[in-house]
Formats: structure tokens, C-alpha cells, sequence
């Protein structure tokens, strides 16, 4: 293939310098899918409709990364990676606070019940 031919190629991919910008931008991004699925997974338990939602997203976006660096869309593997990264971190912010609305609520409990006597005049507190 001549040096015309070549150039050519690399200049319909996007690329406007020497082969050197097709060598570093041929490695595949991170598609964040395991920590997509554990989010999710998270979210799951804590009975977090939102965050089953971005997180199926965020793992629909990791999935397609690897597709498009198998048909060479370079660039748009690289944007599907940062959507995924985006909504994966959304989804750990959403499942830690929910972790901690649920601390907080269950410290609630404990302080409620602790507070309230277990002994009145009539008896037991369940009794009256």
C-alpha cells in the first residue's frame, strides 16, 4: 500500500496526523462494567428504582464500548466509555445515599425504641 493510500485511510478515519494518533487511539477504553453491575446490584438490594434504571444504562453504554472498537469507531467507543464512567459514578453517589438515608433511618429506630420504657404502671409497654 503506498504512502498516499495509507494517509488517505487515516484522514477518512478522522485522524489528520501520522500513524502514531491510530496507534494511541487503537487501545480499547474501560467499558466500567463490572463496577456498572455492582452498582446495580447494590441498587437492587436497596430497593433503588433509580438506580436500577441508571445503572442498566450505564451498563448498556460498557456493553456497546467493545462494539464499536470491534468496527473500528475509535471515537465512539472512547464516548460510550466516558458515558458509562459518568453514569456509573452517578449510580454509586445514588446507592451511598440511599445507604445513608437507610443508616440514618435505622439509628431512628434504635433511639425510639432504646427511649421508650419497657416497664409502665400497667405493665409491659406492649400491654398497654
Amino acid at each position: 500500500m503506498e504512502e498516499h493510500e495509507t494517509n488517505q485511510i487515516y484522514e477518512n478515519l478522522g485522524y489528520t496526523n501520522e500513524k502514531n494518533d491510530v496507534k494511541q487511539n487503537n487501545v480499547l477504553p474501560k467499558d466500567y462494567m463490572t463496577l456498572a453491575i455492582i452498582t446495580t446490584i447494590l441498587s437492587f438490594f436497596c430497593c433503588n428504582p433509580v438506580g436500577l434504571i441508571v445503572g442498566g444504562i450505564a451498563i448498556n453504554f460498557g456493553n456497546q464500548v467493545f462494539r464499536e472498537y470491534v468496527q473500528g469507531n475509535y471515537s465512539r467507543a472512547l464516548s460510550k466509555s466516558n458515558k458509562a464512567k459518568i453514569l456509573t459514578y452517578i449510580n454509586i453517589g445514588i446507592v451511598a445515599l440511599f445507604l445513608v438515608c437507610y443508616i440514618i433511618y435505622i439509628v431512628v429506630i434504635i433511639i425510639k425504641i432504646l427511649s421508650t420504657p419497657l416497664y409502665s404502671s400497667h405493665g409491659f409497654w406492649f400491654l398497654d
